[in-house]
């Protein structure tokens, strides 16, 4: 397994130069994604602490939702992307907060998408 350097409780596995599964940890949990020879390799580890039965479910780790589907994973950041809509004036500061977090996370994970919410900013004249 490889650890993320962006995201160190995530670990990528590759087998034969392609990706075939994640797992994220975090405190005690430890969520995984992947092929079936990526499920099989990770019996051992389960066997060894004890894990819970795994199950075939789509999940979200730190802001990335991870889906299983016949074609392989699928990686996206739909929730975080969806709270970047624009606030009325009046909206109550939490709510601000939220969204700057938000922007944050995705600026630090997927720049590309920054960029294009940034160059799409609506203009403001100085008064």
């Amino acid at each position: 397994m490889t650890q993320a350097v962006g995201d160190l409780p995530l670990f990528f596995k590759h087998i034969n130069g392609q990706l075939a599964g994640l797992e994220g940890t975090y405190v005690d949990d430890s969520m995984l994604s992947g092929s079936d020879e990526f499920m099989k390799s990770t019996d051992v580890t389960s066997q060894r602490f004890e894990a819970k039965p795994k199950a075939l479910d789509n999940f979200v780790f730190a802001g990335l939702e991870i889906s299983t589907t016949d074609r392989g994973l699928c990686l996206h950041q739909r929730k975080q992307i969806g709270k970047l809509t624009m606030l009325p004036p009046d909206a109550p500061f939490s709510e601000f907060k939220s969204r700057l977090m938000s922007l944050g996370w995705i600026t630090h994970t997927r720049p590309d998408i920054f960029l294009a919410a940034l160059l799409n900013l609506p203009k403001h004249r100085a008064l």
